[in-house]
């Protein structure tokens, strides 16, 4: 089976990763130390030696997708080396169990470095066209057995919640993880930390009994110095999920914060989005509750009471999701009236954590000024790249390929001539042999360019397109007889984040100040999204 390709160990690089395929008693070490003794094994029969520590791969922290997998990512990296030929792996599927994205990807890169893939049954070639189709085949069943497993352990998963066992990963804020027996079966479960629990009754008797708001008790146990379960204050979003947890009258949940992909700027993201009131599953847990049924919901009933947004509320604040202060917490617009109703002073953003990072707000008609600069000079630099033909690179560098395809078949071409002249027409084999090697060292060479070639094109620029996205956006944000949420809109199709930081400002004392303040700068840090 290996008479045609011959390997030397500095030529190979080894690649072992643990699969939901191996048997789950077994830890990553102990499966990864079993593959490499069978690769080894294959390694000396057919090498005459070990492939190079240097050149082996282990992938201890495993993931779905390419993206999530460090070692595989360097791999990909490595063989764009031509001097790399190989790489040697237990089972193709061993590459990637991702979607078919990811096996197009590999098999991409794999085709046009002329990587070979060897495993102790086969090696692939992908210049062959029926090897790259076994390959493709073994990538996809992969996947559907990817597919296949996920379901199967979310049945599990499901089963073991209806049961009463908790199955998280991280126990709630008063709890700890524990085992508790059930028959000869030992079943993950919840036990309370009593210092926690304390500050949860803590905190639904303050909401219930003391009629106190959110940010009142986050300030009030930032005041007793008590630890959050996270970050270093307490935060009103954290204080509303507690409010809503079940696990303290003794359930468990299923789905609450299901995975879900979405397609963000053309890319598909997963996102863990918290599920809506009768979209998830409860059961009653085998755990002990921390609050009474009665107080929970007591609790629950105030939230309703003093719920504000309503589903009809449309955005008012057109940098709404935009702007974020440098401590991480988001810019709110906020209006200053009087009790008759007539405004104050002029609106402001602040961030909603102001009380703590003790950052400056600014004026909103500032920050709208510093936008409406940024979106300015976003147009005239794409106007500019405009005029001086980027594209031109993309189209030199697509020449060039298209002459190292040419160049590549016309040497094939050659080849096959020269075998026909061998064995039609006589020719010396002495003389054959050095023209054969000769166009097949061409070849190579040809391939390695070409392979440099494809992974180093550079991406079309539609300049047009973004001096329209920007254009609309500014006209947007100036005209005054479109809403806020249009306008969010179309500021969100050009800016992707911006990061707020700016001192905050003192009062100034001494004769003439009249209680002026300093002027502290505005800093602006803007992600575009191009």
């Amino acid at each position: 089976m290996y008479e045609n390709y011959t390997f030397r160990p500095n030529e190979v690089l080894e690649y072992l990763r643990k699969s939901r395929s191996d048997d789950p008693s077994l830890s990553v070490e102990e499966v990864l130390s079993r593959h490499e003794a069978i690769l080894s094994e294959w390694s000396i029969r057919n090498m005459d030696s070990n492939v190079p520590e240097e050149h082996i791969l282990r992938e201890v922290v495993s993931g779905e997708t390419i993206d999530d997998r460090p070692e595989m990512i360097k791999l990909l990296k490595l063989i764009e080396n031509p001097r790399i030929r190989g790489v040697l792996v237990v089972e193709v599927q061993r590459l990637s169990r991702g979607d078919l994205e990811d096996a197009g990807r590999i098999i991409k890169i794999f085709r046009y470095t002329n990587t070979m893939i060897i495993t102790p049954m086969k090696i692939y070639n992908l210049q062959d066209e029926y090897d790259r189709d076994m390959f493709e085949r073994e990538l996809k069943r992969g996947n559907e057995f990817l597919e296949y497993q996920k379901k199967i352990m979310n049945r599990g998963r499901l089963l073991s919640v209806s049961q009463g066992n908790y199955i998280g990963s991280i126990p709630p804020y008063g709890y700890d993880r524990t085992v508790v027996m059930d028959g000869k079966r030992k079943c993950p479960t919840l036990k309370i930390n009593e210092e926690q629990a304390a500050v949860v009754r803590m905190i639904f008797d303050l909401y219930v009994n003391h009629d106190m708001g959110r940010q009142k008790i986050c300030n009030h146990l930032d005041s007793l110095n008590i630890k959050p379960p996270k970050g270093a204050h307490w935060s009103p979003e954290g204080i509303v999920d507690m409010l809503s947890n079940v696990h303290y009258i003794g359930k468990v949940k299923w789905n609450w914060r299901k995975t879900v992909t979405v397609i963000d700027n053309q890319e598909a993201v997963k996102t863990r989005p918290k599920s809506k009131d009768g979209d998830f599953m409860i059961y009653d847990g085998k755990h002990e509750a921390i609050i009474s049924n009665e107080l929970f919901q007591a609790a629950q009933a105030k939230k309703g009471r003093n719920h504000r947004a309503k589903a009809t509320t449309k955005v008012r604040n057109p940098l709404a999701g935009l702007v974020y202060c440098s401590c991480g917490r988001a810019m709110s617009l906020r209006y200053y009236k009087r009790s008759d109703g007539s405004q104050r002073s002029a609106p402001r953003l602040l961030c909603d954590g102001q009380f703590h990072c003790n950052t400056g707000s600014c004026l909103y008609s500032e920050i709208l000024a510093r936008i409406d600069d940024i979106l300015k000079c976003s147009i005239a630099d794409f106007e500019i790249q405009l005029k001086n033909e980027d594209t031109l690179s993309v189209h030199l560098h697509k020449k060039m390929t298209a002459q190292l395809e040419a160049k590549l078949e016309a040497l094939k071409q050659k080849e096959i001539r020269q075998w026909e002249k061998y064995s039609e027409e006589g020719m010396p084999k002495e003389i054959f042999d050095k023209l054969n090697e000769k166009v097949i060292k061409e070849q190579s060479d040809v391939k390695a360019a070409l392979a440099k070639a494809y992974s180093s094109a550079p991406s079309p620029i539609d300049y047009q397109e973004r001096i329209d996205r920007f254009t609309d956006a500014l006209e947007a944000l100036n005209n005054n007889a479109i809403d806020a949420e249009q306008k969010n809109v179309l500021l969100k199709r050009c800016i992707e984040k911006i990061i707020y930081s700016r001192e905050r400002p003192t009062r100034l004392t001494g004769p003439g100040m009249h209680g002026a303040w300093s002027d502290t700068s505005i800093n602006l840090e803007v992600k575009l999204r191009l």
